[in-house]
């Protein structure tokens, strides 16, 4: 298998469960800013010129996070990313589907938000959208009450997920609360993960 990846970007959730996975093949980072995603060798990979892109051992290619994370759980289920009881397993796909929603809704617009209307009404634009991520913090917050993961007692993909919501939001300048950076570093202490973490830029 090969992941395409991009580093400090949306794609880490794939990469950290590509690590939790015992990183079972290569993984290959892209430069975005240097236009690496666009070129034709790789849009002959991933025609939507994106990341992560996850290529099968029969050669198929798999995008999409959530997608990733549903097939990586379950090729290799002693991660546990994708549990086998049944109501877990539609919880953690509910985290998945509320991300892949949530995340271009909040963070795009704060971003990008010359996207999304004309130039006079991008500070409006930008303004709502970080409405939109306290809320979304908020939300995560409470959601973790009393928890250290998301479904159940162990971690799963919907936690990768939540990771990212925290990354995402240093990036646009704010901090999340406690309760979430400590949910975080919960994860980042894991030590199927230091290598990953340093290629990112995370830890020394």
């Amino acid at each position: 298998m090969i992941l395409y990846v991009s580093t400090r970007s949306s794609s880490l959730a794939a990469r950290l469960a590509f690590a939790l996975a015992g990183n079972p093949g290569e993984v290959k980072e892209l430069g975005l800013r240097a236009g690496e995603h666009l070129t034709e060798e790789y849009r002959a990979i991933n025609p939507k010129g994106e990341v992560p892109a996850l290529v099968l051992d029969n050669g198929q290619t798999l995008t999409e996070t959530p997608a990733i994370l549903l097939a990586l759980g379950e090729m290799f289920p002693q991660t546990g990313l994708i549990p086998t009881e049944q109501l877990a397993r539609w919880r953690v796909m509910e985290w998945l589907s509320w991300y892949a929603w949530q995340m271009p809704r909040c963070f795009q617009p704060a971003f990008m938000p010359g996207m999304f209307g004309p130039a006079p009404a991008e500070n409006q634009i930008r303004v709502a959208a970080m409405a939109r991520i306290e809320k979304l913090l908020t939300f995560l917050e409470h959601s973790l009450e009393g928890r250290d993961f998301a479904v159940g007692d162990n971690l799963t993909a919907a936690d990768l997920v939540i990771v990212m919501v925290t990354i995402f939001t240093g990036f646009v300048g704010m901090v999340p609360p406690d309760a979430l950076m400590a949910h975080r570093a919960r994860i980042f202490a894991l030590p199927a993960l230091t290598d990953t973490l340093k290629a990112e830029g995370f830890a020394a």
